[in-house]
């Protein structure tokens, strides 16, 4: 009896760890959970349903608009700024509306729960590819990363929804899924700079793989048909809007780092905000290739950085992208120094460091404000129902007329260098700032009934230039505060 419990105590005592380990990742992974959840939810309590970034009303404006559309298997008539979106983030709103969930939902709660479930996806991955101390680690610096929550903040509801789809491919193909083809063709039909980063990662992989000798029969069939089979996918959806979707951005394309950086912070203003993470994600993505070498996610990793450094096409915008890819490595170069400095000192240190990007990054977010405040927001809102249906709306900045676009998505809305008024800048500039001798012209140019809608930015930005439009003989005030009449359109 005394011989067989000596045998058996060893193995009782493992067993016993290993539970105790994983109760420990799965409490882990539960705070890192909660901590993410509560990080995009809480812009919800704080500010309600007042959106935080610009892309809010544009969405709203095509959700409607496809909804109205593909529910009667027809393309929506839409003007050139619309034509320009892929159509696979619509193929999926539209059921999703059609069963009479509320377009306001969108770009709502489901918005603020789909970002986190964006990233623990990611960490789900992680944890079947790496192990599940680092896909849990994730989770953390998926909470950590500021690019993430920018992102989130600026509604780029295409960029995420294509990354969902880019992270299923890439672990379908691992698993030599057929799965693959469906995911890797709705990445190509979200979002054209994540399906660009798609292609060149694929693409290059597969080249390596040939010059490696590692290329199996079925292997190489299987990747030629997920390109094969998503192209023929990609190309149907896309021949409706090829002009405005693809060939329009080809020229972009070719002018290297001369061309357009997009709408994104600086690189340089994130190695500030989230430097340590960063620097954890370069060494991890280093150490990683002691191992493999030239994975999917670390030429997801490469193409990214490629893009960043050399200023290349929406160089900003693809920080996003680079900064999400190095997520996972970030994670497993802390598990690998949790695991290597065992010491007390050693692990302080590391939690510490952990505590500095975390407080950072929490006060970064915090930093990030609606562009509207909420009474301009609600007065949006309630427009519709008092305007007459041929009416065209035109706000004085670009903070309203996005939102105009999408709370009046049957309406004609115009703003500075925005949507159905192609105003050059000069020509606003005369419009805004010039005498009613010079305003008259542009006016005429209008169709009636026209409105412009004065919002407190527009009076507070212009000031005194903003009190001398409102004075012009062509403007007629309103019974609603915010509204004024043209009455010189035609």
């Amino acid at each position: 009896m005394w011989y067989e419990m000596k045998i058996r105590a060893p193995a009782f005592a493992k067993a016993t760890a290993g539970k105790h380990h994983d109760m420990v990742l799965l409490a882990l992974g539960s705070i890192f959970v909660v901590l993410l959840l509560a990080k995009f939810l809480i812009p919800l309590l704080r500010f309600g349903s007042v959106p935080l970034g610009y892309d809010a009303g544009i969405y709203r404006y095509l959700f409607i608009q496809y909804q109205e559309a593909l529910s009667h298997f027809t393309m929506p008539d839409l003007p050139d700024f619309a034509r320009e979106h892929p159509l696979g983030l619509f193929l999926l709103s539209t059921p999703i509306l059609s069963l009479g969930v509320p377009v306001d939902w969108l770009t709502g709660w489901i918005w603020n729960l789909f970002v986190p479930l964006v990233g623990m996806l990611l960490a789900w991955v992680t944890g079947r590819r790496c192990g599940w101390k680092v896909g849990v680690w994730t989770l953390l610096c998926v909470f950590l990363s500021h690019a993430f929550y920018d992102g989130f903040t600026a509604m780029y509801w295409k960029t995420y929804v294509a990354l969902f789809w880019m992270v299923l491919t890439f672990y379908f193909i691992e698993q030599k899924s057929w799965w693959g083809v469906v995911t890797g063709a709705w990445t190509l039909v979200s979002h054209h700079q994540t399906g660009l980063l798609f292609v060149l990662v694929l693409g290059t992989w597969g080249l390596l793989n040939i010059y490696k000798k590692a290329f199996s029969l079925q292997l190489s069939a299987f990747s030629i048909c997920i390109m094969g089979i998503a192209f023929v996918f990609v190309g149907l959806l896309y021949l409706p809007i090829f002009q405005e979707s693809v060939l329009r951005h080809i020229p972009t394309l070719f002018q290297l780092w001369k061309a357009p950086g997009g709408s994104f912070p600086e690189p340089l203003f994130y190695t500030r905000i989230t430097g340590i993470l960063l620097l954890l994600g370069a060494a991890g993505f280093l150490k990683s290739l002691e191992k493999e070498q030239w994975t999917l996610w670390q030429l997801a990793v490469l193409w990214s950085g490629v893009f960043v450094l050399f200023r290349l096409m929406f160089y900003r915008r693809f920080m996003l992208q680079l900064d999400f890819f190095l997520l996972p490595f970030s994670a497993s170069f802390i598990v690998f120094l949790w695991e290597r400095y065992r010491s007390i000192g050693g692990r302080l240190s590391l939690i510490v460091v952990l505590i500095v990007q975390g407080v950072l990054s929490v006060q970064a977010a915090l930093q990030r404000l609606p562009k509207v405040d909420a009474a301009t927001f609600s007065v949006v809102r309630s427009l519709p129902s008092g305007l007459p249906h041929d009416a065209t709306v035109i706000a004085l900045e670009d903070q309203s007329a996005v939102l105009l676009r999408g709370w009046l998505p049957f309406h004609r809305v115009g703003g500075p260098g925005l949507f159905e008024l192609s105003w050059s800048y000069e020509e606003w500039e005369k419009f805004l700032l010039g005498s009613p001798k010079e305003r008259r012209p542009y006016f005429e140019r209008l169709e009636d009934p026209t409105f412009f809608f004065i919002s407190p930015y527009f009076r507070s930005y212009y000031s005194e230039h903003a009190e001398a439009f409102l004075r012009d003989p062509c403007l007629q005030r309103t019974e609603h505060p915010y509204l004024i009449r043209s009455v010189c359109s035609k």
